[in-house]
């Protein structure tokens, strides 16, 4: 009979590990979950159906930022709802952050397991990213754990199965170009300097970032961004300690509206001195079970990152990002220091739960359950407003039918499509109040959808990188759409009559198409139709692109599969 206990009692803590970041994930967005309705706020924008566009692939003229991230969720959404697949990967990304983390603290015991998936899930980064609604960073992040770990098995055993584990998490990191460029430096930190596999391991790596990299050097847009974001988009907090105190807490993210409130008070000094101070003492502790090598590699992994996150909050280290961004292509990604802290967190969480652990088994008696009980819950206790961030973000609404209507009228249709009032993020009378999003139109519509891509953060106007955009926004300012859109192959124009700048626009002109309390659409007479693409050698490259990452994903996937196959033969041999 002990024996059936034993194994009944591990088994109801393997769930509890399970389910402790899983618990805590739904509660971060828990509106999303008993609330009908999609996701549109901020950066967080689902709707029923994604249509594939030349957007979708990067064959746009603006910065493939969301490469291949728009064709795998548009994939997506022909087989699921958008609404249903928010539920999942929302909630899923977190909760596989934690459970990455709990991956990592194995040898430490259940305690260290579940302190530190918990600090993983419920800290400043995540929930600032959640509440600017960049899921996709948080799920890169998620990956990082389970590509580094399986990267250095395969340093230390070479096999196959390894090896094919780490190109696909890295595959799955790479959604966003930084999730990808932060995967290839997690395969550098975990198999250098092994020089055969770390080179294995970087071409498929490489490779997988083919889709965004052909788009952004083969696109029409700037090689460089605008050095005015460096100062929109640098380390910031409310609070009066200043930036480097809110980044090592784990925060700082350069919106405002972002920042649980609790950050901007003397929390803000108790969570940097807590996490400088878990850091120091849980690195020890990890590298027992780590063993010196692996540690110093999650260090070195995590210090380097943020050590330029920390520079740039300074005037000197600024200074310096701004001639990058000036001179150099593709360092534009670097504006948003803060989002440099991902391994940062990742360590921070696994040293936490090694402390944990730690404590846990120097105490004896009835003092463990309740210590136990008080490390597990800590990181909700130095977060406890997470959720005033996260809830008005993933807070789903109903989306008019009007907006289906515009759609329908839309597909099929030559010539680009052009949203007015001319900004980038909207506000809508049908979503919360004071909530803004991007434009739903961007993601609904099956058309060629323009909108201006220069962003108003604070007092500074941080210069798009779409030309069209571009020669659009200077043409609405000399003229009526109708008069001057014609000549840049516009053939339609929607406009939101709810935005409070809709009565500015001259809709003189225009043939009206669709008039409703939601949305309107135009069409441009004599425009002459266009395609923000028209190039076919560029679309033949970037097509090639996406097929050749889907193709190294497959042929990981299919390795690993075998390998697990030829694994269990052996052992059934055996």
């Amino acid at each position: 009979m002990a024996p059936a206990r034993m194994v009944s009692r591990r088994s109801w803590q393997d769930w509890l590990v399970v389910g402790w970041p899983l618990v805590l994930s739904v509660v971060l967005v828990l509106p999303l979950l008993v609330r009908g309705g999609y996701p549109l706020a901020r950066d967080l924008v689902f709707v029923p159906r994604q249509p594939f566009t030349d957007a979708t692939w990067g064959l746009g003229d603006v910065a493939p930022r969301a490469v291949p991230l728009d064709a795998v969720v548009a994939t997506l959404t022909h087989v699921v709802d958008g609404g249903v697949l928010a539920r999942i990967v929302l909630p899923g990304s977190v909760a596989l952050l934690g459970w990455g983390v709990a991956r990592l603290l194995a040898p430490w015991g259940r305690t260290a397991q579940l302190a530190g998936s918990g600090f993983a899930v419920w800290n400043a980064f995540v929930v600032e990213r959640l509440a600017l609604g960049q899921w996709a960073l948080v799920l890169g992040c998620a990956a990082l754990p389970w590509l580094v770990d399986a990267a250095m098995r395969y340093r230390r055993d070479g096999r196959r199965v390894d090896l094919a584990a780490a190109i696909a998490w890295t595959a799955l990191a790479s959604l966003t170009p930084t999730g990808g460029l932060l995967a290839l430096a997690g395969l550098v930190a975990a198999v250098a300097p092994h020089v055969r596999r770390l080179g294995l391991l970087l071409l498929g790596g490489v490779l997988l970032q083919a889709p965004w990299v052909v788009a952004a050097v083969t696109g029409p847009s700037g090689s460089v961004s605008d050095a005015a974001g460096v100062a929109a988009f640098a380390p910031d907090t409310g609070s009066p300690y200043g930036p480097v105190v809110a980044l090592l807490g784990l925060g700082g993210i350069w919106d405002a509206r972002s920042e649980p409130a609790s950050r901007t008070t003397w929390f803000a000094v108790v969570a940097a001195v807590l996490v400088v101070g878990i850091l120091l003492a849980g690195v020890p502790a990890l590298r027992r079970a780590w063993g010196t090598g692996d540690t110093l590699r999650w260090v070195v992994l995590a210090a380097v990152p943020a050590a330029g996150a920390l520079a740039a909050a300074t005037p000197w280290g600024s200074d310096v990002l701004v001639r990058m961004v000036e001179t150099l292509p593709g360092a534009g990604l670097l504006r948003d220091t803060q989002k440099l802290l991902v391994p940062a967190a990742v360590l921070a969480a696994a040293a936490f739960g090694a402390v944990a652990g730690r404590v846990h088994r120097a105490l004896s008696g009835d003092a463990r359950p309740l210590a136990a009980l008080v490390l597990v819950v800590t990181p909700v206790l130095l977060l406890p407003d997470a959720t005033t961030q996260s809830w008005p973000t993933v807070s789903p609404v109903k989306l008019p039918g009007d907006l289906d209507r515009a759609a329908d009228v839309l597909a099929g249709q030559r010539g680009i499509v052009v949203t007015l009032p001319w900004r980038a993020y909207r506000a809508f009378d049908w979503t919360g109040p004071g909530q803004t999003a991007s434009d739903p139109a961007l993601r609904m519509f099956d058309a060629e959808v323009v909108t201006s891509d220069s962003l108003q953060v604070g007092s500074v106007l941080v210069p798009g990188e779409s030309p069209l955009a571009a020669d659009i926004g200077r043409a609405l300012e000399e003229g009526p759409p109708a008069a001057t859109l014609p000549g840049l192959g516009v053939g339609w124009v929607v406009r939101y009559p709810d935005d409070p700048d809709a009565a500015q626009v001259d809709t003189t002109g225009l043939e009206e198409v669709l008039a409703t309390s939601s949305i309107e659409v135009f069409r441009v007479p004599g425009a002459r139709p266009g395609t923000v693409t028209e190039d076919t050698g560029r679309r033949t490259a970037v097509w090639s692109a996406h097929l050749l990452a889907l193709l190294v994903v497959a042929a990981a996937l299919a390795t690993r599969i075998v390998a697990r196959r030829e694994r269990d033969v052996r052992a059934d041999v055996g």
